[in-house]
């Protein structure tokens, strides 16, 4: 693990700022998942890491604020500025406790980054004035770093999982609501009068109803079990938010029963915070330490009896029916069905379904739903394709492939036909016949091992050019080889060793930090 500290403002042309650093790990290939939970946030503060902002969410990254709007600091400017640029935002208001993290997270699949501190998400707070941070850099295999990044994960989960009744989704409406309540402040009247709008709210505590014994401050001692999880907890607890917010979520439900016919959300719901109060209310339900209010009971299954049946099961059943009926369609049209994924009927992809109904039965699965298929009239006996028919349905999808990449089609090479032995002259004429058309050489028969090509050079040309090891990152079709033969050292760093000799101290200290066990 790596930690360093952050401290600015105290010195002239400073570079180490926080806002430096987040700007970086938003540049970063490591990170795909990016979290901030910020009391404050300004269009000022925005304004220097727009750009970044824009390339993380072109590179298809996540990145969603989780924002404040305490003591009228949050500007309404900035908030539509995220919407303009299409960045998940939640507003966190709560008419209790003040909403005061400055917490940022950085996740990716081997590497992780997290920056704690006093720094808002305003220019003068990430770059200009005095503040100081942790920034704590770990891989996901180091287990110290793995603990603190949960414990920060437990804690926020309410927010993370969208099911905080103080979380508001943020829209040009709900900006527009805020700013009539007077929430916000207006960055353009104070870039105009050159003072801050916020008219000593800072003063205005919110009230408390917390009681802490500050008799045991002090006696807590860190260890592999402090810390517990307050997850399970706190998070079902039945507050006087979440019945204020109750009924206008149980509006959104009956709303989303109108347009979909179902009460099954989606998880693919762009509203995550309706997301997670219909997950919540599952929770609820089976919750042994958390009873659900009679009155909302009553309202969920009047809306649907079978509301608290698992949605998985109730998806699957309906999806079922729904393709056996497209299914019986079909043959009344007297269309010749296929077991394949090129068949479509009217749009629907019924050979995908039924292909997948096949592969299920392999393993005795889903033989309840391979006997109604049957009953409707189709037959899987008549319809599964002998190893002639695979082969060259190979050739035929292989000369198709507008952009091919060599190790995917070799790999399905070697899946058709382990050896060359197994299958007629005339078919592996035509496979190589097909394979040079598209690769400009013969195929190698048989399994591929990892001595069938050395890649070291070309890796190395890679970092040269894009300044970092890995990932390997795959533009035009282009790196797909050095992209498989670099994940297989990273799974198993056996083969690299044995290659050690092959770089320098550096490289491979450079490797070491990439997260290559070597």
């Amino acid at each position: 693990m790596t930690v360093e500290y952050i401290g600015q403002g105290l010195y002239d042309e400073e570079n180490f700022t926080c806002g430096n650093q987040i700007c970086s790990a938003l540049k970063s290939p490591f990170f795909t998942e990016i979290n901030f939970f910020v009391a404050f946030l300004r269009r000022t503060g925005l304004s220097e890491i727009v750009r970044f902002l824009k390339t993380a969410e072109e590179d298809n990254k996540e990145i969603t604020f989780f924002v404040g709007i305490d003591q009228k600091v949050t500007s309404r400017q900035a908030l539509e500025k995220l919407v303009e640029l299409k960045v998940p935002a939640y507003i966190y208001n709560s008419a209790s406790y003040i909403y005061h993290p400055k917490v940022y997270l950085f996740e990716g699949t081997e590497k992780n980054r997290v920056i704690v501190g006093s720094s808002n998400f305003t220019n003068n707070g990430l770059f200009n004035n005095v503040e100081a941070s942790v920034l704590l850099d770990f891989s996901s295999q180091d287990k110290s770093g793995m603990k603190f990044l949960n414990q920060l994960k437990d804690y926020f989960s309410p927010l993370l999982e969208f099911d905080d009744p103080n979380l508001n989704l943020v829209t040009p409406e709900y900006i527009k609501e805020l700013d009539e309540k007077g929430l916000l402040s207006n960055e353009d009247f104070d870039e105009d009068s050159g003072t801050e709008n916020f008219r000593g709210n800072y003063d205005n505590a919110k009230k408390r109803n917390k009681n802490r014994n500050t008799e045991e401050l002090g006696n807590i001692e860190i260890g592999e079990n402090s810390n517990p999880s307050i997850r399970n907890r706190q998070r079902l607890k039945i507050t006087e938010d979440y019945m204020a917010k109750w009924p206008i979520m149980f509006e959104k439900l009956k709303k989303y029963k109108n347009e979909f016919n179902s009460t099954v959300v989606s998880k693919r719901c762009e509203d995550r915070t309706f997301l997670g109060w219909y997950r919540k209310q599952k929770e609820i339900h089976n919750s042994r330490e958390v009873e659900m209010p009679k009155e909302h009971y009553e309202h969920l299954i009047k809306l649907d009896k079978f509301f608290f049946v698992d949605g998985k099961i109730k998806l699957s059943e309906n999806s079922v029916e729904r393709w056996i009926e497209i299914l019986k369609e079909a043959i009344l049209d007297g269309e010749d069905v296929g077991l394949s994924h090129r068949y479509i009927y009217k749009g629907e992809t019924l050979g995908t379904f039924l292909q997948g109904i096949s592969r299920a039965n392999k393993d005795q699965k889903k033989l309840d739903v391979r006997k109604r298929i049957e009953e409707a009239g189709f037959s899987f006996s008549k319809k599964s394709r002998n190893s002639k028919d695979t082969l060259n349905r190979f050739i035929e999808d292989l000369l198709d492939d507008k952009n091919p990449d060599k190790l995917a089609w070799r790999t399905r090479l070697y899946k058709h036909i382990p050896k060359k032995e197994d299958v007629s002259s005339d078919i592996v004429l035509k496979v190589e016949e097909a394979w040079e058309l598209q690769f400009n050489e013969k195929p190698t028969w048989g399994k591929m091992n990892e001595g069938y090509v050395d890649r070291t050079d070309e890796w190395k040309k890679y970092r040269a050019s894009m300044g970092f090891w890995y990932p390997i990152k795959i533009e035009n079709n282009q790196n797909g080889g050095l992209y498989h033969w670099v994940n297989r050292k990273l799974d198993n760093p056996t083969p690299l060793i044995k290659m050690i000799h092959r770089f320098t101290e550096t490289e491979i200290s450079e490797l070491r930090i990439s997260g290559f066990k070597i």
